[in-house]
């Protein structure tokens, strides 16, 4: 073999070597930044950890309210309570006093 053709092997070798090595590195970037990569994953990881927290929340909500209609339904007096306190009904012939706030 003459040095022409060793030269060549070897030149031949590093392009491969670069070649290779710019695919990988263009693959992990593809892998990390894709619409399906790793980023976008756990973006949506945590938007969807966000959107359970809500769920839960709203559900609690939902729990608080329910219990509150079946007190409402079954408790007279969960009925006064909240014609006194909401709608800010009395009884005849009970007198209401306003005491001033503190300044």
């Amino acid at each position: 073999m003459n040095r022409s053709t060793v030269s060549r092997k070897s030149l031949m070798v590093r392009a491969g070597c670069l070649v290779f090595g710019l695919l990988t590195l263009a693959m992990i970037a593809l892998t990390l930044v894709s619409d399906r990569g790793w980023l976008e994953v756990q973006r949506k990881a945590g938007r969807l950890a966000a959107l359970q927290e809500q769920a839960q929340a709203i559900e609690n909500d939902n729990d608080a309210i329910m219990e509150e209609i079946r007190r409402l339904r079954q408790d007279p007096d969960a009925i006064e309570r909240r014609a006194r306190e909401d709608l800010k009904l009395v009884r005849p012939g009970e007198v209401i006093l306003v005491v001033p706030e503190a300044e």
